[in-house]
C-alpha cells in the first residue's frame, strides 16, 4: 500500500508539472481567444489571445429594423473550400472617430477598387459586414449621393449589400456606437480610465461597416480621433503621427491624425484615448532608421515597464540578425490594460498587451514572469512580418501566421537563455496540452476544414503543432536553407494575404 500510495503521489506531481508546463508555453503565445487552459486549481488563467458628418443623417438608425429582427437561423458551418474572393476591394480608408461620454461617432471613407483575380461569375454586389447590436448607421453615401434602401443597397443580420459598386467609387458612412455599453470587448470598448480597441477576428464590424474579412488589406490613409483633452490626453493609432491639436470650435477638446503607409486587414487596426503615462526609448536600425518606442500603462505601473522595453529592443535586433527584418515605421508603441481579452495583439504599429505581459518588477516577479513578458514582446513584434506585412489568405490559414510566429519566439527565446531549457519547455506544454487535444474529441489539423464560430480557431494545434511543423521545415533544410525559403516567401508575397500551400512553395 505504501508503494502504491507513492506512485499515485509522483503521477499526480507528473500531471501537475505537465499541466503546468503546458499553460506556461500557451500563455506565452497569447492565441487570441477565450479557451480554458488546463491549469493547476490556485491558477486564474486569462483567456488568450482582444463627429458628427456634413452629409445628411436620418435621426433614426437605417440598420434599426434589422437590429430588432430576431435571428432564427441555425448556425451556419463555414468551409475552406468554399472560398470566394471579393468583387471590389476596400484600397483607402479615412476614418475619424468623435469620442463622447456615451456615444462615438464614426465617420468612414473606403475607396473601392476592382479586384482583377475575381471569377467571371461572381455576383457584382459588395457585401459589408457590420453588426447592428453594436453599430447604428445613421447614413451612407456613394461619390456624395445618399443611398436608397432596396434600390442602391440592402440589409440583412450582420451584412450591408451595396447592390451596384463601381471601380474607383467612394463610400462614406456615419455610425454611432456606444463604446461603454461594449461587454464583450471586441471592437471600440470602455476600460478603465480609457477606450481601445480589439479586432481579431471580428471585431472591426463592431466599429463600422466594412469587409471584415484578412484578404482585403487597404491602407489607412488617415485616422483621426477626437476627445475630451483633460480625461484622454493621450490618442494613439496605428503608423505613424501626422498631427495634433486643439478642436478650433471647442477648446475643450483636441484631436490626434495618424497615417498608416502599410496596407493591412481590418484586424489589425486599433486605436487608444485614455489617461496614460509612459516610458520611452528609441532603436535604430541596422540600415539607420530611428525608430520611437514609447509603452504607455496607468500611471501607477509605469515603473514596471522596463523590462518589457529591454525586452523590444532585443526582440527588434534579433530578428534584424536571424532573418534580416527590420522594423518599419517610425513609432513603436504599446498600450497595457488589464481589461483586455486576449494575452496580446499585433496591430501594426500600436500592440494592445494585458498587463500581465508587460508589467514586471524586479522586487516581486518571478524568473517565469520575466521569460513571458520577453517571449509575448517578442512574439507580438514578430507578428510586424508574419501576420502583418504578409498576412492570412483567409481565417482557415491562422497557423501560417501563428504557427510560424511561435516559432520565431521559441527560436528568439532559446538564443536569449537557454536553448535545451527551453527546448525541453515547449515540448512539456505540447504535451501536456496540445496531445490531449489531439487523442480527445477536439482533434483537428492545424489547418481546418470547416468551422461554426471562428473563436475556436484559436487553439493548442494550430498554435503549438503548427509551430512545430514549422519546425520540421527547418530540421529538413536546416537553417541556413529555411533562412532562405523565409527571404524569398516575404519576397513574393509582401502586402498580400496568403495560404499555406504559398509557404511551402516557398520552402
Amino acid at each position: 500500500a505504501p508503494d502504491t500510495q507513492q506512485q499515485q503521489q509522483q503521477q499526480q506531481q507528473q500531471q501537475q508539472q505537465q499541466q503546468h508546463a503546458s499553460l506556461s508555453a500557451l500563455t506565452r503565445q497569447c492565441p487570441a481567444s477565450s479557451l480554458s487552459f488546463l491549469a493547476e486549481p490556485a491558477t486564474t488563467c486569462l483567456s488568450m489571445r482582444g463627429g458628427a458628418s456634413s452629409q445628411s443623417m436620418s435621426t433614426t438608425a437605417l440598420n434599426s429594423v434589422v437590429a430588432t429582427e430576431e435571428d432564427t437561423k441555425a448556425p451556419v458551418e463555414v468551409f475552406r473550400n468554399d472560398y470566394q474572393p471579393l468583387p471590389y476591394t476596400v484600397d483607402t480608408v479615412r476614418l475619424e472617430f468623435d469620442i463622447f461620454e456615451g456615444k462615438t461617432l464614426v465617420t468612414s471613407e473606403m475607396k473601392l477598387v476592382a479586384n482583377p483575380n475575381k471569377p467571371e461569375d461572381l455576383p457584382e454586389a459588395l457585401v459589408l459586414d457590420g453588426d447592428e447590436s453594436s453599430v447604428k448607421l445613421m447614413s451612407i453615401q456613394i461619390d456624395g449621393k445618399d443611398l436608397e434602401a432596396d434600390k442602391d443597397y440592402t440589409l440583412s443580420p450582420g451584412k450591408l449589400t451595396i447592390l451596384q459598386p463601381t471601380d474607383g467609387a467612394t463610400v462614406k458612412t456615419v455610425v454611432e456606437i456606444v463604446p461603454e455599453d461594449n461587454t464583450q470587448l471586441s471592437g471600440l470598448y470602455r476600460s478603465g480610465p480609457m477606450y481601445c480597441t480589439q479586432c481579431e477576428a471580428m471585431g472591426f464590424r463592431r466599429i463600422t461597416y466594412f469587409p471584415d474579412r484578412p484578404d482585403n488589406m487597404s491602407t489607412f490613409e488617415s485616422v483621426k480621433l477626437t476627445a475630451d483633452a483633460k480625461n484622454y490626453p493621450v490618442l494613439l493609432s496605428n503608423g505613424n503621427l501626422i498631427e495634433k491639436g486643439t478642436v478650433e470650435s471647442d477648446e475643450s477638446r483636441h484631436y490626434a491624425l495618424w497615417s498608416d503607409p502599410f496596407p493591412k486587414p481590418s484586424y489589425l487596426f486599433a486605436a487608444v484615448a485614455g489617461n496614460l503615462a509612459s516610458i520611452k526609448d528609441d532603436y535604430t536600425t541596422s540600415s539607420g532608421n530611428k525608430v520611437h518606442l514609447e509603452i504607455f500603462s496607468e500611471a501607477e505601473s509605469v515603473d514596471k515597464l522596463h523590462y518589457a522595453m529591454d525586452s523590444l529592443k532585443r526582440s527588434m535586433k534579433w530578428d534584424e540578425d536571424r532573418f534580416g527584418l527590420e522594423y518599419d515605421l517610425g513609432i513603436y508603441n504599446i498600450v497595457a490594460t488589464s481589461d483586455f481579452n486576449m494575452g496580446a495583439m499585433e496591430n501594426k504599429g500600436l500592440n494592445i498587451f494585458n498587463t500581465a505581459y508587460v508589467l514586471a518588477d524586479q522586487k516581486s516577479a518571478t524568473d517565469k514572469d520575466f521569460e513571458l513578458v520577453e517571449g509575448v514582446i517578442g512574439h507580438e513584434y514578430f507578428h510586424n512580418w508574419t501576420g502583418n506585412r504578409v498576412t492570412c489568405r483567409d481565417w482557415f490559414q491562422l497557423t501560417l501566421k501563428e504557427g510560424l510566429t511561435v516559432f520565431r519566439d521559441q527560436e528568439f527565446s532559446s538564443d536569449m537563455n537557454s536553448r535545451p531549457v527551453n527546448r525541453i519547455e515547449n515540448v512539456r506544454g505540447l504535451r501536456g496540452r496540445q496531445f490531449a487535444e489531439d487523442a480527445g474529441p477536439m482533434s483537428h489539423p492545424i489547418r481546418p476544414d470547416s468551422y461554426i464560430s471562428m473563436d475556436n480557431f484559436y487553439t493548442a494545434t494550430v498554435y503549438t503543432k503548427g509551430s512545430e511543423v514549422i519546425r520540421m521545415y527547418q530540421t529538413i533544410l536546416g537553417v541556413d536553407g529555411f533562412n532562405k525559403g523565409m527571404k524569398l516567401y516575404f519576397e513574393r508575397h509582401d502586402g498580400t494575404g496568403v495560404t499555406c500551400d504559398d509557404f511551402l512553395a516557398a520552402m
